[in-house]
């Protein structure tokens, strides 16, 4: 409020307010709206609405401004009557017209007039609050070049406050030149933590349930438990809509309260209630928005599925150029924050989003297939660090077969695998320094179980390669094997075998002979261009 009533040394004119999708932005600008109608400062606001064909354009956007003007200043009514009368298509004229017509020159007119001068001793405050949801790219931006000329070439004591969430669009247009130097910024990021409000909020209104609800016999005095509670602030990660959509559904009141909120903790069935409805709305317009889809989910599911946050890492496993994660991603930056350095989920309901079918439809991950085509991608790469003879790139160097393990454990059998299995050539450098012997057992466990109804042919020929390597080269642990391998026949015919057997290397250099670059790497991997991958690897 001290920013919309400073009438003095003011070095901005567009306060923009910014965040993830949820983080109480709406909430915000409609609470600053209400204090300037108590505090009877005058002002004009417009939510935009994506839902709301009335509200999701920007044809009413100035009209609505400027009734609003005639309401809190009414000796601008009369200007803007005449200019409709001099104009009566006005209103299909384009928004910088509109504002100049309806809002600028009715604001000039009166401060010419001597005797309406204390009508504008305070600024007139403009609300423009959820500009991203907004028909049209182009649009969001004209509207905040319209409204930054107007407002620095006038000397009105006019002010407005824009909350968007930070598209690429809409930051760019911050950015600009003629636009940056008059724009003070308040994001709402990790330097505003909202977990102790999220939590005052989620108190308050289970309490107002355990009143109110017209069940509330059958609530117990010390529901929810506040590990619930916890788990929900948790879930929010710092934005407000997870909780208030986790209250919508457990305060309906046609059903238990506690049952209801079981049904969001996941240990009661969903049946034909939906609790994420609205949260699940707008994750699908999100992703409706992506440019590349197809990319996006390819690098969205690897982040989850392996659990790998480093863009590095992402962009090494799948054999993409530098800034290519960065790049594919920047239409999600609602949800979440892409970097050079890492990837961080704004919401931590978004993955649970992605991997239930049901909630992301044709944005479903699916995470065995995904396991599947990753396990199968690690072979991959062990097969070009065998046919190149070098350590190639540490992503599939010493111990990346801990990696392809955790992919395995959960993949759908597919013939791609089977021949990966078929194909591989396994190496001790593979596997973990420590226990070694036990991640080899562990590695021919997943294959057992992945079944490829081919007579146990792929798992017999890895089980023989496998106690090979292990007997040369961990002669004391590789009996460890047996405890849930049968190898007794291969062991028997490796006694009868000529002893010219040599350990296998597969020209594929020791630790101590990688050279090691600064950066982590032992030599550049080589590149593909990203949908050369996604054709090549994942058959998209």
């Amino acid at each position: 409020m001290k920013w919309i009533r400073r009438s003095e040394d003011r070095d901005a004119w567009i306060m923009w307010l910014n965040g993830a999708a949820g983080a109480g932005k709406s909430s915000i600008a409609r609470s600053i709206a209400e204090r300037c109608e108590q505090a009877k400062l005058a002002n004009a606001s417009f939510f935009f609405f994506r839902q709301d064909p009335t509200r999701n354009t920007a044809k009413p956007l100035a009209a609505t401004l400027a009734y609003q003007l005639t309401i809190s200043i009414p000796l601008t009514r009369k200007i803007i009557v005449e200019a409709l009368d001099r104009d009566p298509l006005l209103f299909g004229r384009s928004f910088e017209s509109q504002l100049k017509a309806l809002i600028i020159e009715p604001l000039l007119q009166i401060r010419q007039q001597s005797d309406s001068s204390a009508n504008l001793t305070s600024p007139f405050l403009i609300i423009i609050d959820g500009l991203d949801e907004c028909d049209g790219r182009d649009v969001q931006t004209n509207i905040i070049h319209a409204l930054s000329d107007a407002l620095r070439d006038t000397g009105l004591p006019l002010v407005c406050l824009i909350a968007s969430r930070p598209e690429q669009q809409i930051t760019m247009a911050f950015n600009s030149r003629k636009v940056t130097d008059i724009v003070t910024r308040l994001p709402l990021d990790d330097i505003y933590r909202a977990d102790k409000d999220i939590r005052l909020f989620l108190n308050d209104k289970f309490a107002e349930i355990k009143v109110s609800h017209p069940f509330k016999h059958l609530i117990g005095s010390s529901w929810p438990p506040e590990d619930v509670v916890d788990n929900i602030v948790g879930k929010s990660s710092g934005q407000f809509i997870y909780a208030s959509v986790v209250i919508n559904f457990v305060s309906s009141p046609r059903h238990h309260p506690v049952q209801r909120l079981e049904i969001v903790r996941g240990v009661r069935p969903a049946r034909l209630d939906t609790p994420f409805a609205q949260l699940d709305a707008l994750y699908m317009h999100i992703f409706s928005c992506v440019e590349d889809i197809d990319a996006t989910m390819l690098i969205l599911s690897y982040a989850i599925l392996a659990s790998c946050n480093k863009t590095i890492t992402i962009e090494r496993f799948l054999s993409l150029d530098k800034g290519d994660v960065e790049i594919t991603l920047a239409d999600l930056k609602s949800v979440i924050v892409v970097s050079s350095a890492s990837i961080k989920f704004l919401h931590a309901s978004l993955p649970d989003f992605l991997c239930d079918p049901g909630r992301a439809q044709k944005y479903y991950i699916d995470p065995p297939n995904r396991h599947a085509d990753f396990a199968h991608l690690w072979f991959e790469h062990f097969k070009a660090l065998t046919q190149s003879g070098s350590s190639g790139n540490t992503v599939v160097c010493f111990n990346a077969a801990k990696q392809m393990i955790k992919h395995l454990e959960v993949a759908v059998s597919t013939n791609k695998l089977q021949q990966d299995v078929l194909d591989f050539l396994p190496h001790p450098h593979y596997f973990s320094y420590s226990d070694t012997v036990k991640q080899m057992s562990r590695f021919l466990s997943c294959i057992r179980a992945l079944d490829f109804q081919d007579e146990h042919r792929a798992y017999n020929q890895m089980l023989e390669s496998v106690t090979r390597i292990a007997k040369d080269w961990y002669p004391d642990d590789y009996r460890s094997l047996a405890e849930y391998h049968n190898i007794s026949q291969i062991l028997d015919k490796l006694r009868i075998e000529p002893q010219t057997h040599q350990p296998q290397t597969q020209g594929l250099k020791s630790a101590e002979q990688c050279e090691v670059k600064g950066d982590g790497s032992e030599t550049t991997a080589k590149k593909w261009p990203l949908h050369s991958v996604l054709k090549r690897v994942f058959r998209l």
